[in-house]
Formats: C-alpha cells, structure tokens, sequence
C-alpha cells in the first residue's frame, strides 16, 4: 500500500468511527425488524387479512414484512420450506395442514435458538398434533383439543389470580362478534407497559375455553366472556406471551377479520407484541387513554396507520424555542421550598446544597401544559438532581411543597432521564430502567423533554430514556430545578444548568 493509499484508508476509518461516535443510540437501534409473514391456509379469510396485517407492521415504520404463501387445502406442503434463519420474526397467519417434517423442525430450531414468533388469532388453532408448536403458543383451541392437551386458564376477579382447570372439556369456543374490553393484568410487561389498563377493542370473536401446556407462559391481558353473547362467563387469556427455548413468543387472540384488524386495539398490542418477540424490548410510542379509549372501540384503517409523528427526539436546533433563562439573572423564575442557594455565574445557573435543608426549587413564574423542553446539565458527583415539569405547589397540600413529575439528572450508572413522581408518595413513574449509562459524568449532558397529553418522553444526550402514559399527574404547571436536601456531614455539592429552552405544542 502506498504512503498515500494509507493515509486515505486511515482518515475514512477516522471518519467512519467519528461518525458511529456522533449517531445517537436511539438511531443506532433504528434497524428494521425482517419479518416472514405465513398463510396460504385458514379457516379465516387470510386473503382479507394478510393484506391487513402487513399494513399494519409496515406502516408503523419498525418492520420489512416479505410474505409466504403455502399451497392450498389439500396440495401436498412438501415444497412449503421457507427460510426462516433469514428474519428476526416468523408471523402466522396460518391454520391449515401439518408442515412437513423438516419445516416442522427447521422452526421449531428457528424459535428455541432465539428467533421471534407472533400467533394470530386462528393461528392458535393449528397443529394440535405438533407438540412444540401447542408449547410455543401456550393455549390453543379446537382441532379436537380437550382435557389431554392441557388446563384452561383464566383470571378469576374474585381471587385477583389465574387459575388453572383440568376438568374435562373440549378446547375452542367463542360467542357473538362485539366489541369487548381488553384489561392489562400486568402493566410493567413491554408490550403494555406503555398502554392503558383497559381499552376497548373492536367487535371480534373473544376466544375462550382455550386449552394447551401453558408452560413458560405469562398472560398480558383479558377480556371478558359474556353469557349475554354466548360467552363462557370467564375472564379469558387475549394477549400472551411464551418462552420457548431461548426464543420469545407473542400471541394474541384477536383479529378475525377485516372489521376487528381495524380495530386499534389490535393494531397497537400487534406492533407492540411483535417487536418484543423479536427483540425482547419496545421502543414505540407508549399510547394513551385519548388515542385507545376504554368506552368506545378506538378504530382506524390499516392503510392509515404511519410511523407515529412524536417517535423521534425534537430538533434542538429547530425554530419556535423559547428561551427560559437569560444568562444573566432569574427574571422569571422563583425558589419553593428549601434553603438551598441558587447563583449565575458564567451564564449558567448554579444550585449549592445547604446543609438540613429539604429538597429546594427554582420554578418558572409561569404554567406550560403541551411543550417540549431542552436543557444542558452538569452536576457534581454524588449529587441526585432533577428537573420538575407540570409541577404544583400549593398551601392546602403539604403546606405548599412542590409535587409532581420530575426528570431524574444523576451520574451514571443511574436513573438520569427516568421519570419521578416528587412529593406524592407514587414514587417511580417510569418502572422499567433498562439504560443506565447515558449520562456522562463531569462533562454538560443534554435533556430533551416532551410533554404532550398524558405521554411524556425523555431523552439524555440523544439516547431515549422514557416513553410512558401518565394519567395521574397534572397536566399543566411550572418548571423547576431541583437541588436535593442532603445527609449531615457530606457536601457542599453544586449542580449547573444552561440553554434552557421551552418550545409549546399545540
């Protein structure tokens, strides 16, 4: 290599790294899930509905979707073998004939060596002589399923708990297509960690008396069975998850037709379920009460549905920010609580811990409701801080002291960017902490913020921290730096602030 073909190969590899530096991490993670989409054979009319379902995991932007058709009803399956080692994700909307054998196990390798999978309402009545099919899915229905292949189970209200029923009985049954209502029975699990804890889905046939192993198996949520529809009376499994080997598994029950794929309940607990299949997280917008509403079905055509507008971090460099503090005093801002001092130096705001003093405040004079806020922040070692958003402080409420969320700012590895609830007891708002490391100690570190609705979300240097729905909080309230009351006999600490921004959203 000559002298001047090495120094062109180092400066692109400087470049190159350079640029990996600069990309933020959430950018990083953008890479499309590769799904296999299966049907060719159902009960159902998957003509109708695959369409709808790849609309839906391609529209919202996470997923390349490629489809395999099976031969017909009757065809022989030995040509059906597709690859599955190509993609992160099989998706089936499938219930037909037995797979060949080797198809059989080229899957059943695919999904207990990691690979994702999603069964789709009838999806679950497939293959009831396919033992490690009936343990990927957990429960399934019909195909002469009974008491041999597994116990019912369901949530019973009255012991807050799922039971298990072995007693005799086929599997498979469900009543009149109506709307019903999907209740989350566990709200810290990914896949509804960012949803409401009971939305209504479209009308659609609310499977019951599901039978299977059950082994390895967590259920997410459950609906209802009326009688007055010819329901079994039981709150019965819709959204499941399984591990089988190292692979995860999501099924869910709903989706018959055009009309319940319409349904946002459906679209939204589908997207959510199958990026978890395939990555074991969900990065998507949480989704809030306004948008899958728990009186009415919430509805929306599959072709409508898009990469939602809020999922990426604002642009801090954008037009309409508003600037909440000068550089040269606190005009527009005043101290609540506590004794701690705040100064500016250098243009930037200073707040030094005062010893036996409670946690102090310095909040804007003025309420932001819908907003998107960026700050820069550097604070001492040992020091928990925060920055409050909708925040109150109030005489009939502990005489005044300021409650509400607040952005957590704490050196790594810590809970900066995750969402507290100060002064009302709830403690933390966001309950899943998987990034611990995106603050960066002694160095300024850069916080966005978006409030809109009940979803907030954060971000700390580019990294996204927080997605969540919040219902109780305030919607509306001030600003506030939070310097945190300390031990005896420790500090004086200091934290630092700048370029606070404020951008209001309609």
């Amino acid at each position: 290599m000559t002298q001047f073909s090495s120094f062109r190969f180092v400066l692109l590899l400087l470049l190159a790294l350079s640029s990996l530096q600069l990309t933020p991490l959430w950018a990083q993670q953008a890479d499309k899930i590769s799904v296999l989409l299966i049907d060719g054979q159902n009960n159902h009319n998957w003509k109708a509905t695959t369409p709808l379902i790849y609309q839906v995991l391609e529209g919202c932007g996470r997923f390349d979707v490629d489809i395999a058709t099976s031969p017909g009803p009757g065809e022989s399956l030995d040509s059906f073998s597709p690859d599955f080692s190509k993609y992160d994700l099989v998706v089936s909307n499938y219930n037909g004939q037995l797979w060949s054998e080797p198809t059989q196990k080229a899957f059943e390798a695919f999904v207990a060596g990691g690979g994702g999978f999603v069964s789709v309402h009838a999806a679950d009545n497939s293959f009831p002589q396919w033992d490690a099919y009936n343990r990927m899915i957990g429960l399934g229905g019909w195909g002469g399923r009974s008491e041999k292949d597994g116990p019912y189970v369901r949530w019973k209200e009255e012991h807050k708990r799922f039971t298990r029923d072995l007693s005799p009985g086929r599997g498979g049954t469900h009543g009149k297509r109506v709307p019903f209502l999907v209740i989350v029975r566990d709200s810290e699990h990914p896949v509804t960690a960012g949803l409401p804890s009971t939305f209504m889905q479209a009308a659609d046939e609310l499977y019951g008396k599901l039978r299977g192993p059950a082994e390895n198996m967590h259920v997410l949520a459950t609906g209802f069975s009326s009688p007055a529809t010819g329901g079994t009376g039981e709150h019965e499994p819709l959204l499941i998850t399984v591990q089988f080997g190292e692979g995860r598994v999501f099924h869910t029950t709903l989706g018959h037709d055009a009309n319940a794929m319409k349904g946002m309940a459906f679209q939204i607990t589908l997207q959510r379920g199958a990026e978890w299949a395939a990555t074991g997280s969900v990065n998507q917008p949480a989704v809030n009460g306004t948008k899958l509403t728990s009186d009415v079905p919430a509805m929306r055509d599959p072709a409508d549905v898009g990469p939602d507008e809020f999922a990426t971090i604002p642009d801090v460099t954008s037009n309409g920010w508003i600037t909440l503090f000068n550089g040269k005093d606190l005009s527009g801002w005043s101290q609540k609580n506590g004794t701690a001092t705040y100064r500016i130096e250098n243009g930037t705001i200073v707040g030094k811990t005062a010893q036996g003093s409670p946690n102090s405040f310095m909040c804007t004079t003025r309420d932001y409701e819908n907003f998107e806020l960026t700050f820069e922040v550097n604070d001492d070692a040992g020091l928990n801080s925060g920055v409050q958003i909708r925040s109150l402080s109030k005489a009939d409420f502990n005489n005044g002291r300021v409650h509400g969320p607040q952005v957590e700012i704490e050196s790594a590895p810590g809970e900066s960017g995750y969402i507290y609830s100060e002064g009302t007891g709830r403690g933390w708002i966001t309950k899943q902490q998987p990034v611990k490391d995106a603050y960066q100690n002694g160095k300024w570190n850069r916080f966005v913020v978006r409030a809109n609705g009940d979803r907030i979300q954060t971000w700390v240097n580019g990294v996204a921290i927080a997605d969540i729905v919040d219902a109780e909080s305030s919607k509306k309230g001030f600003i506030g730096l939070q310097v945190h009351g300390i031990k005896r006999d420790t500090g004086p600490f200091e934290v630092r602030w700048r370029d606070i921004r404020v951008r209001e959203l309609q």
